[in-house]
């Protein structure tokens, strides 16, 4: 009977961490992007603590600002190739007449009004579609669309500097300190369940560092393949197209098909200018058929490397597991699904062991932990 209170008020506090936290789920956003900032950067902690400086090695405190830098250094990079490449496409998609548009689809539009007149299907008020495009795209390339557009990302800009800096702040400590969270949880965590708790968090910084890591090459594997195939293709901006590429496919299964869309919609708006069925036709093909090619060299090479020995979970089980994911959270729950996941089975080998079906789906990850402790 006296375990029942117990169980009560244990829920109650797990409903009321969750409340809070979605109040303060910006907060906690920060927290969560600079904890896996901190797990990549970890490494490069451990590899500037070798460096001997006399007969000193660096501290742990110069060591973490070092690698802190480099995180940095690394992603200003990235937004330096990056947004100049935006802003380009940008400035050509604002010159964009509307009529230019309509005049390169002329033809393919035409077939398909008369498809619908002989189906008997009117467009919209009846007007002729070329009339119909001209006008939605006008809309869309319009100032005030353009002056909106413009308007949040100033707005953005303030934001992404607030968050840049509390990232920041958040992530050196956390490298500094990695002991910071599990101390944490160590002081929450009852007496009997001690060790147990500190085994759970060793394995679980262990195997979605490796996660995390493995999840950036696979992202620059995507970015690099994509970029060299639509090079050798002659399709402009082949560079941003593989950068989003390789960004996009950190989301399962959908991201693939997003970078696709807008490869594609690169690709046409920078060259209105071509035949519709002689040439643009061909280039999204040329586009779709690199995607196809980078996706599956992914999926049948790389991919493996990265998800079935880091985590190892079987494939259809990954893909069941992210299914129920995007169901419950959207893209979000996508991206958040093998990492929560990992964490999930971690914790049941440590506490449901005797249950059948958790050994069966923790089983393989005795070989990480094994590997970690050699």
């Amino acid at each position: 009977m006296q375990s029942k209170p117990r169980y009560f008020l244990i829920a109650l506090a797990i409903i009321l961490i969750g409340l809070i936290a979605w109040f303060l789920k910006t907060i906690v956003i920060y927290i969560i992007i600079s904890v896996i900032l901190s797990l990549i950067g970890h490494p490069i902690v451990r590899l500037f603590t070798k460096i001997r400086i006399g007969k000193k090695h660096l501290s742990t405190t110069l060591s973490s600002v070092f690698a802190l830098f480099t995180i940095i250094a690394i992603i200003v990079g990235l937004f330096s190739l990056f947004i100049p490449l935006i802003i380009e496409q940008a400035r050509i998609i604002s010159k964009i007449n509307p009529g230019e548009v309509v005049t390169a689809f002329k033809q393919p539009l035409q077939n398909l009004e008369y498809t619908l007149q002989k189906f008997q299907i009117s467009s919209e008020n009846s007007e002729p579609i070329e009339k119909v495009m001209a006008s939605k795209l006008s809309s869309v390339l319009g100032f005030q669309e353009v002056s909106y557009y413009a308007q949040r990302m100033i707005s953005l800009l303030g934001s992404v500097i607030a968050a840049f800096f509390s990232i920041s702040f958040m992530t050196f400590f956390f490298m500094k300190d990695d002991h910071l969270i599990p101390d944490v949880i160590l002081m929450l965590t009852p007496p009997k369940q001690f060790q147990a708790v500190r085994d759970i968090m060793k394995d679980t910084k262990f195997i979605l560092t490796r996660y995390f890591i493995g999840i950036l090459c696979d992202m620059a594997f995507v970015a690099t393949l994509t970029a060299i195939g639509l090079s050798i293709f002659g399709v402009k901006n082949a560079l941003l197209i593989g950068l989003f590429a390789g960004i996009l496919n950190v989301i399962p299964y959908i991201g693939p098909l997003l970078g696709c869309g807008f490869a594609i919609l690169i690709g046409v708006s920078s060259n209105l200018n071509l035949d519709f069925y002689t040439q643009l036709i061909p280039l999204t093909g040329k586009i779709a058929l690199t995607f196809l090619a980078v996706q599956l060299m992914d999926a049948l090479f790389f991919q493996p490397l990265v998800i079935s020995n880091t985590v190892k979970a079987h494939p259809l089980e990954i893909f069941i597991v992210i299914l129920t994911a995007g169901t419950i959270g959207g893209i979000t729950g996508m991206i958040v699904a093998i990492p929560v996941y990992t964490i999930i089975r971690i914790i049941a080998k440590q506490f449901f062991s005797n249950f059948k079906i958790v050994q069966q789906i923790t089983h393989n990850l005795e070989e990480i932990i094994e590997h970690k402790k050699k």
